[in-house]
């Protein structure tokens, strides 16, 4: 009886090391994909990047592709999400630093970027498709935000709130590819123009600024 005991405990803990195991290969296999995204995007361009590609770059598969994500759109809010990580777990804090990675990212690929948010209508279908693909996840991830932070916010419904966040910052962001580039104010000032308004809109609180 002790013995069978004994076994059954080892196998257990077998059993739980190996789940372990293959969650964390999951894992190491999910942050690998956004980062070859990110890569193959700043390579080859968002609208000519394929997810066969990125599938192929991260040395995964199709079904480990769709079975985190849904889209290019998808993989490409997470590839910021990493980016904005280091803001720490302050929602309003990261909510900053994912307009800074996202103009930042735009501003290193000018070209690819006015494709996106300033050309694409003219562009045909096909990539207007991609805009709103993009568009779309990006506002689900600034609406997630928002529900997050909503005790320290103004009252407001999050979807409405988050349509207009993402609106103000692609309209800005177009305007700016649209001037000349000696008259276009620095990326980082861009950034940190875009975030103050938007998060005065929502009633977010100033930052506090330590001496």
């Amino acid at each position: 009886m002790i013995c069978h005991l004994f076994l059954k405990g080892i196998q257990a803990d077998v059993a739980y090391r190996t789940t372990a195991k293959m969650a964390e290969r999951k894992q190491a296999r999910r942050r690998k994909l956004p980062g070859e995204a990110i890569r193959m995007f700043g390579k080859k361009g968002y609208h000519l990047t394929t997810v066969p590609m990125i599938v192929a770059a991260a040395r995964s598969s199709i079904g480990s592709f769709y079975f985190y994500f849904r889209n290019k759109g998808d993989i490409f809010a997470a590839a910021l999400n990493e980016a904005i990580a280091e803001a720490g777990p302050d929602v309003l804090a990261q909510m900053r630093a994912a307009v800074t990675a996202f103009v930042e990212f735009l501003a290193r690929h000018p070209d690819e970027a006015r494709i996106l948010l300033v050309e694409s209508s003219g562009l045909g279908p096909r990539l207007e498709a991609v805009r709103n693909e993009l568009i779309a996840s990006h506002t689900r991830s600034v609406e997630n935000a928002l529900r997050a932070a909503a005790d320290r916010l103004a009252p407001m419904e999050p979807a409405v709130a988050a349509n207009c966040w993402v609106g103000a910052m692609y309209e800005s962001v177009s305007h700016w590819l649209r001037q000349a580039p000696a008259e276009r104010v620095a990326p980082e000032e861009l950034a940190a123009a875009i975030a103050g308004f938007n998060l005065r809109g929502t009633g977010a609180p100033e930052p506090t600024i330590e001496k």
